[in-house]
């Protein structure tokens, strides 16, 4: 199911990254009013607000494609959800809206967008798959059988520098049980 998921919601944030990269004088002109007075007192009046929306899209385009693909799916999830948080508040301010018709047109959009920004926080939280969980455990299994391998040398290693010390026969190596513990 996650794998037909999260393309369909990857989709919408590699789409409006490449708008925002290819056309991203609309955009800038509605968050120019927020981002504009925040450069100047961050001292940053040198960096274009047409820059940030196209360092925005690189950015949404990119995280997009990892949460498509299953590549750090909670991480590329959790870094869409700031990217398209911050981009609600400052392309869809309706509370500034003084005609209604402006404000509900402004509202809707803001409210889908913070849908979409719960689907992504849905999918950051969404669990591991079984083939992983799996994958994990047979990970530790295999640990878990080197170290008792590399346990056992050791000990045998140890057995041999004693009846060496001692000028005693080499003992024979430790038979392998049969029987396997439950692990």
């Amino acid at each position: 199911m996650r794998a037909l998921a999260r393309p369909m919601l990857a989709s919408w944030f590699v789409y409006g990254g490449v708008q925002s990269y290819l056309e991203p004088e609309e955009r800038a002109a509605r968050v120019a009013p927020t981002v504009e007075p925040a450069l100047e007192e961050l001292g940053l009046e040198d960096v274009k607000t047409v820059d940030l929306v196209k360092a925005h899209g690189i950015a949404s385009i990119a995280l997009a494609s990892a949460l498509a693909l299953s590549r750090a799916p909670r991480s590329a999830a959790l870094g869409l959800a700031g990217l398209a948080g911050v981009t609600t508040a400052l392309s869809h301010p309706f509370w500034k809206e003084e005609d209604e018709a402006k404000r509900d047109e402004e509202l809707e959009q803001f409210l889908k967008n913070l849908s979409l920004v719960g689907g992504v926080l849905v999918a950051a939280t969404a669990g591991h798959s079984q083939r992983h969980i799996d994958r994990k455990k047979a990970k530790k299994v295999k640990a878990k059988e080197k170290a008792a391998a590399a346990k056992a040398k050791e000990k045998e290693a140890k057995a041999k520098a004693k009846a060496a010390a001692k000028g005693e026969p080499e003992p024979e190596p430790a038979k392998k049980s049969k029987w396997k513990r439950a692990a």
